[in-house]
């Protein structure tokens, strides 16, 4: 016997209310037809939810309240996981949140998922694709129902992920440029408009409605994006500074005078340029000299009366050293200098005691000079001449004659072969030559011309005769060699037409002796002590005078002392000019408008307990006298404390000042290279803080953009019909 099928009356009276659309009959009204027909709707299978249905149900299972254990007919988050093979449901709901808030292309990325993980898993279980991508989609909105706090953050995320790359990659176009805030605002509002418009056209399958709803949510966005991310980066700037100031070494200075110091080497190009510029100044430099900005902190320094002392005693001891230096270092650099006078005294003094006695040692030989080829030139020249050159000629052959017995003749004018005479008539035309250079025209020209080829050619007969006469020569050139270079380096500092060419003392100078080459250093070197001595106290025309206005005077000593010590004799001289510069502005007051700006931005805050109000009187006349003498207590009470706050102040103030005044004296060593790499550190912290804040800045502007679908759900489906356009 076929088996009876229990009647269930609730069943059938649900389906007659869904067929009929009314409340179902009685039971007792039984229809069989009606039974029947139910009959066959039971047996038949239930039909596929369209993909709509499915997006309505788990939109509406995501909007329902979340109830502790899962929501009604929703699987436990414990079923979730292991549907999930494994992951936690709270980590899947934001990741598949991140991914799906994706401007645009997050929507794409989230569908495209979810078609290639079910294809896979109807493949692997051998179930149907259909089946699979069901059970993917009710996992995904149960997990994100399950865990809303989870899929809102990483919603966020995933928009400031996918939004905050095409910001960095065009800020202009999205109002994080550096335009005005104006033209950011207007840019923002039309990117975030266009960003929205897309976005909602891709999320909803190209509605036109929404898809313009989705434009004013992204312009409204977009308008404040520029706003929000600019004061979230500066909250995060502000905090990372307040942190950095606090938490950055500072080699035993407060947290307030590093600041300004590290104000001072950021303007000064960075601690690397201050440690050059100091070595370049070498000992005894102080911070104030390497910059134009240490030098305003320390104008500032020295109007405030607390520290004035501390800054220019300091500055006062190292400029009455500052002749000792500069003597020293030239001293260093170049060698003692001697008095020019006591040169020529030394050399001649040496000369008398050498070349004489060589002299006479040669001449005193009983020789014979044959001198008739000098007596014959003589007679060839003075057929020629006329005027002062004859007659110097005339007296040059009385020079080589005597007066002597011919015989047969008596006495008469004999030609003179003594060597000894011979000599005394060469030095006596050397005489003669030199007194006609000192005139002027070309008879003196010719009369030098003419006495320097007789003087020439008696020379040379006494070479080739007189035994030893040649190396007496010699000596004798040595001395005068040494004299002219002397005196050439006295005159190398000389400007002018006739100043001596670098290239030239170049080459004159390789072609000197070793002698030559000391005399002409030691005429320099007391050339260069007279300058010392006449603008000593003038650094900047001791540079003038030493160094010149081209490279010349500097070409010229590096030929004569060397490259090296030329350029320590200048190092030496810029460091003083630039230790007399910084003592003239801190001191002697120069620069006024960058002193008073440096003493307003130190100057320690006024003592003072508030200004006085009427609140007392107030309350005397309102309240009786009691109500008044309780208000002047309050305010006596709050004076008190804004005078104690004020004075707590004034103090910090002082120290951060002292502490600066100690900074910008201190001289090159161990403290300071410590300071300056604590500042150093310092910097590098601050710069990190700004990276985070420019970062917090993009990715609150990023934030804001890119949460177009979660804020369109706020706004209503139409826009309200506007009073003056209804009928």
């Amino acid at each position: 016997m076929a088996e009876i099928e229990a009647f269930d009356p609730e069943a059938f009276a649900a389906y007659k209310a869904q067929t009929v659309g009314a409340q179902a009959a009685p039971i007792e009204a039984f229809d069989p037809d009606a039974y029947a027909a139910f009959k066959v709707q039971q047996a038949r299978p239930a039909p596929e939810p369209s993909q709509a249905q499915q997006i309505a149900a788990a939109k509406a299972a995501a909007a329902a309240p979340y109830v502790e254990g899962g929501l009604p007919d929703m699987p436990s988050s414990e079923d979730l996981r292991k549907q999930g093979a494994g992951v936690p449901t709270g980590l899947y709901a934001a990741a598949s949140s991140a991914m799906d808030s994706i401007p645009v292309v997050g929507p794409m990325m989230t569908g495209a998922s979810d078609r290639v993980a079910a294809g896979i898993r109807s493949y692997r279980d051998g179930t149907t694709y259909s089946d699979e991508l069901k059970r993917i989609q009710d996992y995904d909105a149960g997990a994100k129902a399950a865990h809303p706090v989870a899929s809102t953050v990483g919603g966020v995320a995933g928009g400031v992920i996918g939004t905050a790359p095409m910001i960095m990659a065009a800020p202009a176009l999205f109002g994080a440029g550096e335009a005005a805030l104006p033209a950011r605002l207007l840019a923002s509002t039309v990117s975030g408009g266009a960003l929205g418009s897309a976005d909602a056209a891709v999320r909803s399958g190209g509605d036109l409605g929404e898809t313009r709803r989705g434009g004013f949510t992204g312009a409204a966005l977009g308008l404040g994006a520029p706003l929000l991310g600019a004061g979230v980066g500066a909250g995060v700037r502000k905090a990372g500074e307040f942190a950095a100031e606090r938490l950055a070494p500072t080699a035993g200075f407060g947290s307030a005078a590093a600041g300004k110091l590290a104000d001072d080497v950021a303007a000064s190009g960075g601690a690397d340029i201050v440690r050059a510029r100091l070595a370049d100044l070498g000992q005894p430099a102080m911070l104030m000299d390497a910059s134009p900005s240490f030098v305003g902190r320390a104008q500032g320094l020295a109007v405030e009366p607390a520290t004035r002392t501390a800054i220019v005693n300091p500055l006062e001891t190292r400029a009455t050293g500052a002749n000792a230096r500069i003597r020293g270092d030239v001293d260093q650099a170049l060698g003692p200098a001697v008095e020019p006078a006591t040169v020529r005294a030394a050399r001649q003094q040496s000369y008398d005691q050498v070349v004489p006695p060589l002299y006479r040692e040669a001449t005193g030989q009983p020789v014979q000079v044959d001198t008739s080829n000098v007596l014959g030139m003589v007679r060839d020249l003075r057929s020629q001449e006329k005027g002062p050159a004859a007659d110097a000629l005339d007296r040059a052959w009385a020079l080589l004659h005597q007066d002597g017995d011919v015989p047969g003749v008596g006495r008469a004018m004999i030609p003179d072969r003594r060597p000894e005479a011979l000599h005394n008539a060469k030095e006596a035309l050397d005489a003669a030559m030199a007194q006609a250079q000192g005139q002027m025209g070309s008879a003196a020209a010719s009369t030098v011309n003419r006495l320097g080829q007789v003087r020439g050619a008696l020379n040379d007969a006494l070479e080739t005769q007189v035994p030893g006469y040649r190396d007496a020569n010699r000596t004798a050139q040595q001395y005068f060699a040494g004299r002219d270079a002397f005196e050439q380096g006295q005159t190398l500092l000389n400007g002018g037409r006739d100043a001596v060419r670098p290239g030239q003392l170049a080459a004159d100078t390789a072609a000197m002796s070793p002698m030559e080459q000391f005399m002409q250093r030691t005429g320099l070197r007391a050339e260069i002590d007279r300058h010392l001595g006449t603008q000593l106290n003038d650094r900047i025309a001791l540079r003038r005078d030493l160094m010149g206005e081209g490279d010349y005077n500097r070409a010229r000593m590096a030929t004569v002392f060397g490259d090296e010590p030329t350029q320590r004799l200048a190092n030496a001289v810029d460091r003083e000019a630039a230790f007399d510069r910084t003592y003239n502005d801190v001191v002697r007051g120069s620069q006024t408008a960058q002193r008073a700006a440096a003493a307003r931005d130190i100057a320690p805050r006024e003592v003072s307990a508030g200004s006085t109000d009427v609140l007392p009187g107030l309350a005397t006349i309102l309240g009786g006298a009691d109500a008044g003498a309780s208000a002047l207590a309050t305010k006596a009470g709050m004076g008190g404390l804004k005078l104690a706050a004020s004075a707590a102040g004034r103090q910090a103030d002082l120290a951060r000042n002292e502490q600066l005044a100690r900074a910008v004296t201190m001289q090159g060593g161990d403290a300071l290279d410590a300071l300056l790499a604590a500042i150093e550190r310092r910097g590098a912290m601050m710069r990190q803080v700004g990276a985070y804040g420019d970062a917090a800045r993009v990715g609150a502007q990023a934030g804001a953009i890119s949460q177009n679908d979660r804020a369109r759900g706020y706004l209503p489906r139409t826009l309200p019909a506007l009073p003056f356009t209804g009928r």
